[in-house]
């Protein structure tokens, strides 16, 4: 009895220790190893430091426990007990069951079992459902990694894009600076007019104020990626230049062939599928409630009481003399017999705690015959539940192949827009090498001479942002194609 005490307490002891789980640690964010970053380094930084990705992967934590609590949950429930009581004054004795008016003592143990053996498969429909539900929530941190990849090769090009244009502005500042400079040489010398002079200081300070505003785009374009790298502003950054090769290969009429691989592997639909599964287990689940309940139990018990009494008997024999008489020849002698003296004492806790003992075993079937018509509603309801997720599936597909669509499009249109304009430039950069000569010859007037200048520097400005419009496209539709970057 000792080790059944024993055992009940150590089993207590261990499922309150593993119902604390671990302590999770506090949550700290990753810093760069170096101040220069490439582009898989920021993804891997912004998979770190995420607290939206975080939180996803502990909703996976939360189904995958649920699916493991339904798991255990088919195992037999076992239960023990024990108590230890005093009762005063007038009570029954629990071991005679007789009116006493002493103090008794009195101990309890037990163990019990209760095992559902059949409900409708309700168990196990629901632990697939469950199962489904993980699976999904898998995809569903596939998924969020996905958006924070696209979201951080965006911010990084744009910061690559905001420094090619503060390069370039500092160049036209330059160019306008040494065409001041030369002007008034010229004006100098009595070759040109004053009034060139104050156009080309005109132009300059146009251009040292575009040069301001690039400046501040990149701070704003450092400070984007900053924050989706989940960083404080004051980090100081430098990024790795991609390689200036596109291919450009991808053609519109690939987007129907890239939808269908797309849809196999992208993780949102693979979730989307797996919901509406999990959606049409619930049907299952309603129909469960019409069938019977089987449930075995079994119960094994002890007692002990203070008040419980035997008798002990003596070895010795003694004569008494007893109330009945015998004739024997006319006389009567009285009838004496030998006895044993006893006694009376009390029974032992653990010899009490051995005989008392009682045990059951028994199968109870509950036959459900009228529940407020339960099963048909929930039915109807579990049904309207799989129609739902299949018509949100069915959104996730249709999202998915509208933004393939569009990503080939744009990538089509942007490849065009940028042999075209990369044209222009070169067209634009030989018309102002042509106009500056002049210029400088005394052959063209100012007004001309900055018009040409605008139009190849703001031909330039285009064609680094369609450059890098240009890679994002296509680096989204290879994202398309491949499930990565």
């Amino acid at each position: 009895m000792k080790k059944i005490c024993l055992l009940l307490l150590a089993l207590s002891l261990f499922n309150q220790t593993r119902a604390q789980g671990p302590v999770s640690p506090l949550i700290t964010l990753a810093e760069p190893r170096s101040t220069t970053l490439t582009l898989e380094q920021c993804i891997t930084l912004a998979l770190e430091n995420q607290p939206v990705l975080r939180q996803s992967v502990l909703q996976k934590q939360v189904a995958d426990n649920t699916v493991e609590q339904t798991r255990k949950s088919q195992l037999p429930v076992v239960s023990g007990l024990t108590s230890q009581g005093i009762n005063f004054g007038r009570n029954v004795d629990p071991y005679t069951n007789g009116i006493t008016n002493a103090q008794i003592a009195t101990s309890n143990a037990g163990l019990g079992l209760n095992w559902t053996i059949f409900n409708g498969f309700q168990l196990k429909n629901t632990l697939l459902q469950q199962g489904l539900i993980a699976q999904a929530s898998q995809f569903d941190v596939a998924a969020i990694k996905n958006s924070l990849t696209l979201n951080t090769l965006l911010a990084y090009l744009q910061v690559l894009s905001a420094q090619d244009l503060l390069t370039a502005s500092a160049v036209q500042v330059a160019v306008s600076q040494a065409q001041v400079e030369r002007t008034e040489k010229l004006m100098k010398m009595g070759t040109v007019a004053p009034f060139n002079l104050y156009d080309a200081k005109s132009q300059l300070a146009i251009d040292d104020m575009q040069r301001v505003q690039a400046k501040t785009n990149l701070n704003a374009a450092l400070l984007t990626l900053l924050q989706v790298l989940n960083l404080p502003a004051t980090t100081q950054l430098e990024l790795v230049r991609l390689p200036d090769t596109m291919s450009m290969q991808t053609s519109l009429m690939d987007a129907h062939q890239l939808y269908s691989q797309a849809r196999t592997f992208m993780p949102e639909v693979l979730a989307a599928d797996l919901r509406t599964k999990a959606a049409q287990k619930g049907i299952d689940l309603a129909k469960g409630i019409a069938y019977p309940i089987i449930t075995l139990t079994a119960n094994w018990g002890t007692s002990f009481s203070s008040a419980a009494r035997q008798n002990v008997f003596s070895p010795d024999m003694i004569e008494q003399t007893t109330t009945g008489f015998v004739d024997v020849a006319g006389q009567s002698y009285p009838v004496k017999v030998l006895a044993q003296t006893s006694s009376s004492e009390r029974i032992g806790y653990f010899h009490q705690f051995d005989n008392n003992q009682y045990k059951s075993v028994g199968v109870s079937v509950r036959i459900p015959i009228l529940n407020g018509f339960q099963v048909r509603y929930r039915t109807t309801n579990a049904r309207l539940q799989q129609q739902l997720a299949e018509s949100q599936a069915e959104g996730v597909r249709r999202n998915l192949r509208q933004a393939i669509d569009q990503a080939v499009n744009q990538f089509e249109n942007t490849k065009d827009r940028y042999n075209a304009l990369n044209q222009q430039v070169s067209v634009l950069g030989q018309s102002f090498k042509a106009a500056e000569a002049r210029y400088n010859a005394g052959l063209l007037n100012a007004v001309e001479y900055n018009l040409a200048k605008s139009n190849i520097d703001r031909a330039s400005v285009n064609l680094i942002q369609l450059r890098y419009e240009t890679i994002l496209r296509e680096k989204i539709v290879d994202f398309y194609k491949l499930g990565e970057l």
